[in-house]
């Protein structure tokens, strides 16, 4: 019903819509910054709730802070219903806030930095329009129908920073990150890190395979399909025996693997068929 919202605000804000007939979130953003006509375009998500001075927060920033050109809030979690006690238990021992693209940098107005992973995540920022047209989004990442691979919104930030451009985190701009059940899962969860893998595989194919001692590139996709059945196992062994946060790492690292193997697999797929086709 996204016509009917629209013209349901019309008469109170100045909201159009835009059709991108291509599949994937980077073409929509790429759109998106194509027909923007403002010096900053802000990012959200369709399943956040965004805080009352949001706008004044991010536009009060822009005025303070005219020298950068990347900005970022707070995006806390707003889980539906209680989570389960496996995955309360993970996120209180692991790093995995950013399965459900959780940030906060603290309560200060801090400079951003890849150096130390102090960047935005895609639910909460704001970058300056010209350098988002210089850097646009990778359109080979990106959420799409059939594909959970994300890191378009940061692959952004890194290409413009990395240009020399200073970013600013701005505390006062939250947005609560609502967490549905079915993301609640253990399907999802490894759901998620399958992405990461492939989203591994595409971003930094040649990294890989050189980390792989030279291998042939065939030989390697089989050395990381050997590591994801062992991880498999040490992940089934584990969630006998060992609290969730550790074989929640176990299953991360099994999904990682096997989202790398499917990448090379669907990468190379036609050469294999045709090698197979002319050799049968």
């Amino acid at each position: 019903e996204t016509d009917e919202v629209i013209s349901s605000f019309a008469s109170v804000l100045p909201i159009r819509s835009q059709v991108e007939k291509r599949q994937g979130l980077s073409h929509a953003r790429n759109c998106a910054v194509e027909a923007a006509n403002g010096r900053y375009i802000l990012w959200t998500d369709d399943d956040v709730v965004v805080g009352t001075r949001w706008l004044v927060a991010f536009a009060e920033a822009f005025r303070q802070y005219p020298e950068d050109v990347v900005f970022g809030g707070p995006i806390l979690p707003e889980f539906t219903g209680v989570p389960p006690k496996w995955l309360v238990q993970a996120m209180q021992e692991n790093d995995i806030d950013h399965i459900y693209a959780l940030r906060n940098l603290g309560g200060e107005a801090i400079a951003l930095g890849m150096e130390d992973e102090n960047v935005p995540h895609g639910a909460n920022f704001a970058v300056r329009t010209e350098e988002l047209r210089q850097f646009p989004f990778d359109p080979r990442l990106g959420v799409r129908k059939y594909e959970q691979i994300r890191g378009e919104e940061t692959d952004v930030v890194r290409n413009i920073m990395s240009s020399g451009a200073t970013g600013r985190w701005v505390p006062n701009a939250p947005v609560r990150h609502v967490i549905p059940r079915h993301r609640q899962t253990i399907s999802w969860y490894c759901k998620f890190f399958v992405g990461e893998g492939r989203l591994k595989m595409r971003s930094e194919p040649e990294a890989i395979y050189s980390s792989r001692r030279n291998l042939p590139r065939w030989l390697a996709s089989w050395k990381i399909l050997f590591f994801t059945i062992i991880s498999l196992f040490l992940y089934a062994y584990k969630r006998m025996f060992c609290s969730p946060a550790i074989w929640c790492e176990e299953l991360a690292r099994t999904g990682r693997h096997w989202g790398m193997y499917l990448e090379y697999w669907n990468a190379n797929r036609q050469k294999v068929l045709d090698f197979v086709t002319a050799h049968v």
